[in-house]
């Protein structure tokens, strides 16, 4: 609500300056027709404000907002690389760090939809590998309430390749377009609905890791690694490596189901408990047999027990929602 406030307050002011008092964004305009320009301008960004309260159109209002800004970036580039001054002030400082905002105010904006999403990817080369663990135990490293199945608790490691990243109206952001992730994830349920709640993703690439940890708030680590699928599934890492057996048959057991199809995640943020819903089809899982493991990174978080088996996904296309605030009921 505050976010969403401050937003429609920033466009308000910006939309009244633009219509009332145009000749302050005139050095930023290399066109002809500023008036016309700044009109245009005006008019929308006081409509956006007003929008981002309407129900009906919210959505709308916020992806056309997160639109505007980003398009907004090129003239930010240009006054900062031209330096010319902008409210009477031309330091470089000044004028680069409005530029370098652009981009935050496009995630900004995109974070008050309400249904729609904010960042889409392609994971490949999923593997599932399942370990019982003592309930009472795990429940102890978990802020939340444990999702038992048949009275077991159960985490999983996870290694894949995440591919194509990118974000609405953008194509693959370049350098993202493969990075590899493992993660160790446990298995939860706020307000009777099944989540997943990770320990630590881990990832090769630092920046893939920094946008995660803050504009995400996941717990995510840097971390040399490589994954390999010719006749046989292959991760190494300098604290675990694993050898596994894809075969070609469908995993259809209720415990494989019960594991993967779960389509929301929960973290915490500044003490928040944040919710994030992932849209995705079915998963397609094939059966798989794990060869040998040499596992120092699961320890580091608890003790998995009897292994309680594996599978393996080709491809799953996921799109994220923005992070919304909830309250979790008492366990």
């Amino acid at each position: 609500m505050i976010s969403r406030l401050l937003l429609s307050l920033l466009l308000m002011v910006a939309g009244i300056l633009h219509v009332l008092n145009p000749e302050m964004f005139d050095p930023a305009i290399p066109f002809e027709m500023k008036n016309e320009i700044n009109l245009f301008a005006g008019i929308l960004e006081i409509l956006l404000s007003v929008g981002l309260w309407i129900p009906r159109v919210s959505d709308l209002s916020s992806k056309i907002c997160a639109l505007w800004f980003l398009l907004l970036i090129p003239i930010h580039l240009y006054v900062s690389y031209f330096k010319i001054p902008m409210f009477g002030i031309d330091q470089p400082v000044f004028l680069w760090t409005r530029t370098l905002a652009q981009p935050l105010l496009f995630f900004w904006a995109l974070n008050q939809q309400r249904s729609g999403w904010i960042i889409s990817q392609q994971w490949r080369n999923v593997l599932f590998l399942h370990y019982e663990v003592n309930p009472e135990e795990l429940q102890k490293l978990v802020p939340y309430p444990i999702d038992l199945h048949d009275g077991k608790g159960v985490v999983s490691i996870v290694p894949f390749v995440m591919k194509r990243i990118r974000f609405p109206f953008l194509p693959s952001v370049p350098g993202l377009s493969k990075l590899y992730e493992l993660n160790l994830r446990t298995y939860v349920r706020i307000n009777n609905k099944p989540a997943v709640y990770f320990f630590t993703l881990d990832s090769n690439h630092l920046f893939a890791v920094l946008i995660a940890r803050l504009g995400f708030s996941l717990p995510y680590r840097y971390k040399s690694m490589e994954i390999s699928k010719t006749k046989n599934y292959r991760f190494q890492s300098v604290d675990l490596s694993i050898e596994a057996q894809v075969g070609n048959e469908i995993a259809e057991d209720e415990f494989q189901q019960w594991a993967t199809e779960r389509y929301a995640l929960i973290t915490k943020r500044f003490g928040n408990d944040m919710w994030g819903v992932v849209e995705h089809k079915k998963w397609n899982l094939q059966t798989a047999k794990l060869i040998e493991i040499r596992d120092q990174f699961s320890p580091q978080f608890l003790k998995c027990n009897h292994f309680l088996g594996a599978s393996y996904a080709d491809s799953l296309d996921v799109r994220f929602r923005p992070f919304i605030s909830i309250t979790p009921s008492k366990r």
